[in-house]
């Protein structure tokens, strides 16, 4: 007879590669070096690439230097959405016993027995989705990159314990949505509710499917136990603002409850007017309108028409219970204008705290 205990827990690394040969030695290698179990149970990693159309020979370096990966070259650039569904949907036909799926950024190292303590985590707690490690910066290990994302109500997403030095000490916490560049998520879950939204393309998915893990009752945790280093670069996602403020307002329109976004439209409204001058004065205005017309497009509202309806009819707890613990301040480590810290930020404390006190829907 199989001794249960003693058979292997069966987790998929999903990679998605663009343009990334300066990085991709280095994640690979930490992958394939870790090694990884759990109770006395080994952990056994399948690990899928998806180049996304590269023109820099990253999918060679791939296949010449790594023949136990399994790698998918994709003719187009799918975004970080499509690329790791690609990759998911490889992965469940090749492995059939997938318990978790772990996702990793092509700029991330990851330590050794980096997955242990994530897997223990989900084997131990039930309503937990997904689980994130700590994040660390790569240029100095001891100090943090994110301890764990949270959620502005207008839909910004903010690393937290940026620049701290880790103590060591973090203890097991939920956070707002765990960070893409390195997440386990519960392949139950993804079965149930899907990856990624294509629609988003890249930037803010991990915020999408964390927000809908949190408005099925799930839960999103860091657990910093588990580390990773990351090649994160403060302000290197405002080279694509059009994507940022595109998939912030396809987020609210589609989680939030009309109640709350008639709530929060003079917020709403202000702050556009703060992001069409902060665009001009960063040289992307053009991007700025390039996203208002995205919603113009009769095709684009009927997929978040139908997206919402979809959401909105599964979820199963209160806009209430979803937006507890939502801030009212942004906090990106590049934002050190003293307009936005002391003018800025607390009238839209003031005012989100206001609107808490409302929403009882």
């Amino acid at each position: 007879m199989t001794d249960q205990c003693s058979e292997p827990l069966e987790v998929a690394v999903l990679i998605v590669c663009h343009n990334g040969q300066e990085h991709i030695d280095d994640c690979l290698a930490s992958v394939l070096a870790s090694t990884d179990a759990y109770s006395g149970r080994p952990i056994n990693k399948y690990v899928v690439v998806v180049d996304n159309a590269s023109r820099d020979g990253t999918a060679d370096t791939i296949a010449d230097r790594y023949p136990e990966v399994e790698l998918i070259r994709s003719k187009q650039n799918l975004g970080y959405a499509g690329g790791n569904n690609l990759a998911w949907d490889h992965a469940r036909r090749q492995r059939c016993n997938l318990s978790y799926v772990a996702i990793l950024n092509q700029d991330t190292i990851v330590a050794d027995g980096w997955l242990q303590s994530l897997v223990a985590w989900l084997e131990s707690t039930p309503q937990t989705a997904s689980v994130q490690p700590l994040l660390l910066l790569a240029t100095d290990s001891n100090l943090i990159n994110t301890a764990g994302n949270c959620n502005h109500f207008l839909g910004f997403g903010h690393v937290t314990g940026y620049g701290d030095p880790d103590p060591g000490n973090l203890r097991p916490r939920s956070v707002h949505h765990a960070s893409g560049a390195a997440l386990l998520v519960r392949v139950s879950r993804i079965k149930q509710l899907g990856l990624f939204s294509e629609s988003l393309f890249m930037y803010l998915e991990d915020v999408e499917l964390s927000w809908k893990f949190r408005q099925m009752g799930y839960d999103n945790v860091v657990v910093p136990e588990s580390k990773v280093r990351h090649k994160y670069v403060p302000g290197q996602a405002m080279g694509f603002y059009y994507y940022l403020e595109r998939n912030r307002w396809w987020l609210l329109l589609v989680y939030y409850k009309v109640p709350t976004l008639i709530l929060l439209l003079p917020a709403a409204v202000a702050m556009e007017l703060i992001q069409l001058i902060y665009a001009a004065g960063q040289g992307q205005f053009s991007q700025k309108l390039k996203a208002y017309a995205f919603f113009f497009d009769k095709a684009n509202l009927d997929k978040i028409h139908g997206q919402r309806r979809m959401t909105q009819r599964r979820r199963v707890i209160s806009d209430r219970q979803f937006l507890e613990g939502f801030v009212g301040t942004i906090r990106y480590p590049t934002l050190t204008n003293p307009l936005l810290r002391f003018v800025v930020n607390p009238l839209f404390a003031i005012y989100w705290w206001l609107a808490r006190q409302v929403i009882f829907w």
